[in-house]
């Protein structure tokens, strides 16, 4: 009993960090103008979004900016685990589950001190990692009585990262910059996840429930560089990337089995407490290279290449601060054994009268295996994200704007483990983007 419900905290644990990282329904960039070009933006990077896409950028800007941007995301997904072992289990819904649809927003706020020195800087306030989602797909089976109060929305993810990010370039020549970013990280999050198990002192085959519930909230410290070189008036290569870090998380976690009533002498029982948790999280490094061309003044191609080494992620080591009745030991350790993932992007930006169109591509690979695949988890697949925008300088005053699809392929987990849950998997994510800058 211990053991399976220690693996359940794991579990729990596991769809923290998964929708902290992936890249599914976390923010796939910074800026409207660079979201909108599919985030083929690290040869370019000639706004303030730079601080994010290559801190090199900021070398070749020649005036100071303040930029306010908010995105605003509605994914949409669903999982039906009918014809799989999951579909007996009491409790759960049949057919297929839809998550709970809400609409969320990240602002971010950058201001860029560029003016007439070879040395550039620059801060910026934005959410990177964010969103989640909500499922109701399981209810108590009805054939047992059970203590009021188990969680109406049983499977639940509620994440958002903070970065604050003082950047600084420096134009070493006319066609070469350096820049380095510091980004000071505070997350925030909200967990409820349930589990099941073959509970030892019930009729066979019944399933008992385990509902686990996080609260918690961490601080890390990243870094990101770039260099840019223009090779000619009409071509600019931008390298940058990010390095590993971690952030510390703490918080607490209310953990219990649900007993039904099983008659006389036997009655219904809400066994756990709530207790105290910390956890290091591992984030993956990451380089990327980029490429812009004029094709005309007046009409721009890029091209980008991302490798993240999501290989860092092997496993999250779960500390207990408070002894647990229904937990083993102190210290719980989840495998992750995460994969290393590519993400290409293609963008065009065209000068049309005054008003810049704007399109853009991307496809990003999942790190993620089947054997960790849960509903929470909305990075199912490899991602296709296609990307409209438009922007316009009026004066000293810019405003942007885009609209995002991305398209996951459905997945078919078939292969059961202790940390996923079988079925069919299918997710798509819409998303608005909008800026307001000024020049002075």
């Amino acid at each position: 009993m211990r053991k399976i419900v220690t693996v359940a905290m794991v579990i729990a644990l596991a769809i923290f960090a998964g929708n902290l990282f992936a890249g599914g329904f976390a923010l796939t960039g910074v800026g409207s103008r660079a979201t909108a070009m599919g985030g083929a933006f690290r040869g370019l990077s000639d706004d303030a979004s730079a601080m994010y896409w290559n801190p090199a950028g900021l070398g070749f800007m020649n005036e100071t900016s303040i930029a306010l941007g908010g995105t605003f995301i509605l994914p949409i997904a669903k999982w039906d685990p009918s014809g799989t072992p999951v579909a007996s289990i009491p409790g759960f819904k049949s057919g297929e589950n839809e998550a709970e649809k809400s609409l969320r927003a990240f602002p971010n706020v950058l201001f860029v001190k560029a003016k007439e020195s070879r040395f550039k800087y620059g801060i910026g306030v934005f959410v990177p990692y964010g969103l989640g989602t909500t499922w109701d797909a399981y209810d108590l089976p009805a054939a047992y009585t059970y203590e009021p109060g188990f969680p109406e929305e049983e499977m639940l993810s509620s994440i958002a990262i903070f970065d604050i990010h003082p950047t600084v370039a420096y134009q070493i020549m006319p066609n070469l910059s350096a820049g380095i970013g510091i980004s000071a990280m505070y997350g925030t999050i909200d967990i409820s996840k349930f589990s099941y198990s073959t509970a030892f002192n019930l009729p066979s085959p019944y399933i008992g429930p385990i509902s686990t519930e996080l609260s918690g909230s961490g601080f890390g410290i990243g870094a990101n560089m770039g260099i840019m070189y223009k090779a000619s008036p009409d071509l600019s290569i931008g390298l940058s990337g990010k390095i590993p870090s971690q952030m510390q998380m703490s918080g607490d976690a209310e953990v219990y089995f649900w007993k039904p009533d099983l008659g006389e002498n036997n009655p219904a029982a809400k066994l756990g407490k709530k207790c105290d948790i910390d956890a290091d999280l591992k984030l993956p490094g990451e380089v990327g290279i980029g490429l812009a061309y004029k094709v005309k003044p007046n009409w721009t191609l890029s091209l980008d290449y991302a490798y993240t080494m999501w290989d860092r992620l092997d496993k999250v080591v779960v500390e207990f601060k408070d002894p647990h009745p229904l937990i083993a030991g102190d210290k719980s350790e989840l495998a992750f054994d995460w994969e290393n993932t590519s993400r290409i992007s293609l963008g065009t930006e065209y000068n049309y009268n005054g008003n810049m169109l704007r399109a853009g591509f991307f496809m990003d690979q999942s790190p993620i295996p089947e054997e960790t695949q849960t509903p929470t988890l909305s990075d199912i697949s490899t991602k296709y994200s296609t990307n409209l925008g438009w922007g316009r300088d009026f004066g000293n005053y810019v405003v942007d704007a885009n609209v995002q699809y991305i398209y996951f392929p459905e997945r078919e987990v078939k292969t059961a483990s202790a940390n996923n849950l079988l079925g069919k998997y299918n997710s798509v994510s819409m998303s608005g983007n909008i800026g307001i800058g000024y020049k002075f």
